[in-house]
């Protein structure tokens, strides 16, 4: 019983943590996504940024196709342009799926074109730079995808984060814990070398995700009716593993934590944090 209710109250602190501590009103929090997007790049250089990506969009059987076949060769075909994807495949209003894994991947110094739309997609994080111009490798397969899904926020609206994780670009800086004062969750996962069959509402991979702290009492969460709501939208593609506390189900790598997707594999330290702007819950 102990068990079952902590994993329930994991799932409900993580999706509104992921979702901006959906505890605040609504008006108080697009006020709050405003000033974010008002912030200059000096403000909110990486390893900071912003969440907004659609789990509709990310998690749909076509979407994740191409990120598959995205992460077998070089993210630059040639000229600077990524590779031609047909609107029917990933439709205009889901291109900021293929922008959120430039953005993992690349450096700021880096960038592609998306020769259907015209768009120049730039990096940020950095996570995985070589795969610009060669094949995804397994610890950037690992970092794009845990990037990727602390990106989501089933509200579709941005809100500040901070990334934090063992690779270089994401390492942690105590200078910024004044005001990413809330440690939400940690992911890792790998969408990139799913083999599982995308067909009917089976999940393309599974990623797993653990409760990083006592979200609820920093945030305000458990009075709110969020059973219903979840990381994915409650959508059945999603392939969430809610893991309970990082502490329970992880095991200390300096100030992250390595963790393994099932019980036979070595432990994968290529795991992503996500903080929460301070003001975020307030």
């Amino acid at each position: 019983m102990q068990l079952h209710f902590t994993r329930l109250l994991f799932t409900l602190v993580l999706l509104t943590g992921l979702a901006g501590c959906g505890g605040v009103e609504e008006d108080s929090q697009f006020e709050t996504i405003g000033q974010a997007l008002d912030e200059t790049n000096e403000d909110r250089d990486p390893p900071k940024g912003l969440n907004g990506t659609s789990p509709a969009c990310f998690w749909a059987h076509r979407t994740q196709q191409v990120l598959r076949n995205l992460g077998s060769g070089a993210l630059d075909r040639g000229a600077g342009f990524l590779p031609g994807i047909p609107l029917s495949d990933v439709s205009a209003q889901c291109r900021h799926v293929l922008r959120s894994a430039v953005e993992c991947a690349l450096t700021r110094q880096q960038s592609v074109i998306d020769p259907v739309t015209g768009e120049l997609y730039t990096g940020w994080w950095g996570l995985a730079p070589s795969w610009s111009g060669n094949v995804l490798d397994t610890p950037g397969r690992r970092y794009v995808t845990a990037c990727m899904v602390q990106r989501l926020n089933y509200y579709g609206a941005p809100v500040p984060i901070l990334l934090e994780g063992p690779a270089p670009s994401i390492a942690r800086n105590a200078s910024f814990d004044a005001q990413y004062s809330i440690e939400e969750s940690t992911v890792f996962g790998d969408l990139f070398s799913s083999t599982t069959p995308l067909l009917g509402i089976l999940p393309a991979f599974n990623v797993f995700v653990c409760w990083e702290s006592l979200l609820p009492q920093s945030c305000g969460l458990l009075g709110l009716p969020l059973l219903g709501s979840r990381l994915c939208d409650d959508l059945p593609l999603c392939g969430l593993v809610p893991l309970g506390p990082c502490a329970l189900s992880c095991v200390r790598d300096g100030p992250y934590w390595k963790c393994r997707p099932n019980l036979f594999s070595a432990p994968w330290t290529e795991t992503v944090r996500v903080k929460l702007d301070t003001a975020t819950c307030q």
